[in-house]
């Protein structure tokens, strides 16, 4: 479980490695102090870990901007 925060909602992302090697990430965006939580699965392949876990953190904050 890999987490961060972005402008105050923390982001918790979840590495899946898939059967053929590809790598997947899910994340759950959690607001505070509410604890609302909203969880993304991942739908996009990625060769390295590294690429999925920047592209979901990435996909995060994009969610988090068009919410704000």
């Amino acid at each position: 479980m890999i987490q961060a925060i972005y402008k105050g909602i923390e982001i918790e992302m979840e590495l899946h490695q898939q059967t053929h090697g590809f790598w997947k990430c899910d994340y759950t965006l959690i607001k505070h102090p509410e604890r609302t939580v909203t969880l993304h699965h991942g739908d996009k392949e990625y060769p390295t870990m590294d690429l999925a876990r920047d592209a979901a953190l990435q996909e995060a904050r994009d969610a988090i901007d068009q919410a704000g």
